[in-house]
């Protein structure tokens, strides 16, 4: 019998396997190698489209991005939602102009494409080039990216370096820009009324504990009491030196200044920041720049802006797409076409004001500026009906589901969320009547759950859900002119009795922006995991009108992917 050889002592299949590993070690590097070559040394190049065609001599728009990562945060951009965001503004006709085409504009009275977008992303992350760069060849746009001039002397791997940044130039997708010498934060006040000293964006744990701030080129430096703690000319000596530091740091790093300026804070400069304090910024921003982005809320420059006070609108991470082209359209007044994601689920509804999305397991109903959206379930004309979902929407605006609504919308039953408060009111013949005086409601608990299975699924879905914010769980039956409603698994209406002449009528979902102390006029509403019942009665059976829920396979798949991403962020964080 043959004698088996002794692994242990087998030079050649060990020296086989070390063959083996050293090969798949070097495909990994390759791979690794790669990856970073696509990313800072391009393969292919800008193509500028012929200018000889425009003919645009109102204006453009411009927008600036925060940082990007892969799956987002609520301060900075996922990948694919930037994506969705870009491939909307292609399909509009979109078309990315640089620098020196905003100078001609300007300076020459040189037209512009008919839909011309300005593009920028701030800050200077490192990730935000990782994740933007395949985009911008994607869709053949170019973007200025901008710096912190005082992050180029640091070896800190969040932000851009300049030999980055200059392999970023030389491939025509991106021009550079500043937002300042440094993130430095003066006359500070924490939420518990405590005066702070200046900050460091490092030494900020987190804005929201910081009830006031100014930054550190918008204001004299003051006390607690906000008296100034330097003359005029201390001002003026500090601010000075911060634009000679930058320019001096530019010049040493990337070997000119960026041509693009968008200081922190917008909207200071000429209207309520100092004006001595204006003045010198007014002075050094003209001697260092060829243009400034100094507004920032409305997306449109025309032909009569100031090229040292132009303006852009800052896009938010909780905006849908939709939400970024209802701002295009309010700022233009150039109509848009709206994304409509799922047409199958699409056709099942009806628009009657604003946009909506079909998304998956999420509706998000987008309003009008100033008003609302309105969406009806077209196959819904049921007396006695039951909604089950989630519902969700940022804090400048309400969420409502209507029932038993009449084509003309003179009568109906109104559910209305507005953060942590409940409003139901009917509507008979035109007149309006208040059922139930705001009611405050629990906030949600991803925890609540009847058995383990539902439990699971609801944390199998968590990216998704941290994406709605302010989100309850509802459950809501009107049957026999009775409305009884469950929030948070929790029954807070048990059988309200309803006007007897509010007949059969449909389904829909509102999206409203509501007035007070906000800067968006838009608002976003999200209804998830939605399914839409007519209720059983003496002639009609039960039957499921609508619903996007993700059943148990899809969960299984959300759970799989959820993972191979958790995994894939932990080793970009990490090494």
């Amino acid at each position: 019998m043959k004698q088996k050889n002794n692994e242990v002592l087998d030079y050649e299949m060990k020296n086989r396997r070390k063959v083996r590993r050293s090969i798949f070690q070097l495909a990994i590097l390759l791979i690794v190698v790669f990856l970073v070559f696509q990313t800072f040394v391009e393969m292919n190049r800008y193509d500028a489209t012929d200018s000889k065609e425009w003919k645009n001599k109102k204006g453009f728009i411009a927008l600036s991005y925060p940082g990007v990562s892969r799956d987002g945060s609520d301060s900075l951009f996922a990948k694919k939602q930037l994506q969705q965001q870009l491939q909307a503004l292609t399909d509009q006709g979109f078309v990315t102009i640089s620098q020196q085409d905003v100078l001609d504009f300007y300076k020459k009275k040189k037209p512009l494409p008919e839909k011309a977008l300005f593009l920028a992303f701030e800050d200077g992350r490192t990730d935000t080039s990782v994740f933007v760069n395949p985009l911008l060849k994607k869709y053949n746009y170019k973007a200025t990216l901008l710096s912190f001039a005082n992050k180029l002397n640091e070896k800190d791997k969040r932000f851009l370096q300049p030999s980055h940044l200059k392999q970023m130039q030389k491939s025509g997708f991106w021009e550079l820009g500043s937002n300042g010498n440094r993130l430095t934060y003066i006359n500070i006040f924490n939420k518990a009324g405590t005066f702070l000293n200046i900050r460091n964006d490092e030494e900020v744990l987190s804005k929201d504990e910081i009830d006031s701030y100014n930054h550190f080129s918008m204001d004299f430096i003051r006390d607690q009491y906000l008296i100034p703690s330097e003359n005029r000319v201390e001002m003026e000596r500090r601010i000075t030196k911060d634009y000679e530091e930058m320019r001096q740091t530019y010049q040493k790093q990337l070997g000119s200044t960026p041509g693009v300026y968008m200081i922190m804070h917008a909207n200071g400069l000429y209207n309520t920041a100092n004006n001595l304090v204006t003045e010198v910024n007014d002075k050094e921003i003209r001697k260092t720049f060829d243009m400034h982005f100094n507004q920032e809320g409305d997306a449109y420059n025309t032909k009569d802006n100031e090229l040292y006070n132009l303006t852009r609108v800052q896009p938010v991470p909780s905006w849908s797409t939709n939400h970024l082209l209802m701002k295009i359209q309010k700022d233009t007044n150039q109509k848009v076409e709206f994304v409509k994601g799922n047409e199958k689920q699409a056709k099942q509804w009806k628009e009657i004001e604003g946009a909506a999305e079909f998304n998956e397991n999420t509706i998000t109903l987008t309003s009008k500026a100033r008003k609302q959206g309105k969406l009806v379930l077209t196959e819904s004309n049921d007396k006695d009906i039951q909604f089950t979902g989630k519902v969700g929407g940022d804090v400048e605006g309400q969420q409502s589901i209507f029932l038993r609504r009449s084509d003309n919308g003179d009568g109906y039953v109104k559910i209305a969320f507005e953060n942590d408060q409940m409003i139901i009111e009917e509507k008979v013949e035109g007149h309006l009547k208040e059922l139930l005086d705001t009611q405050s409601i629990e906030t949600i608990n991803h925890a609540q759950a009847t058995d383990s299975d539902e439990s699971t699924s609801r944390n199998e879905n968590e990216v998704q859900q941290e994406k709605l914010p302010n989100e309850k769980y509802i459950e809501m039956k009107l049957q026999d002119n009775k409305l009884s409603i469950w929030i948070n698994d929790k029954k807070v209406i048990n059988k309200l009795a309803i006007n007897p002449d509010i007949q059969a009528g449909k389904l829909a979902l509102g999206s409203t922006w509501i007035t007070g102390d906000f800067n968006d006029p838009i608002h976003d509403a999200h209804f998830s995991d939605v399914t839409i019942t007519s209720l059983a009665n003496k002639d009609v059976a039960q039957t499921t009108l609508f619903t996007n829920e993700i059943q148990k396979p899809q969960q299984v798949m959300y759970t799989f992917v959820g993972s191979i991403k958790s995994a894939m962020n932990w080793v970009v964080d990490n090494f």
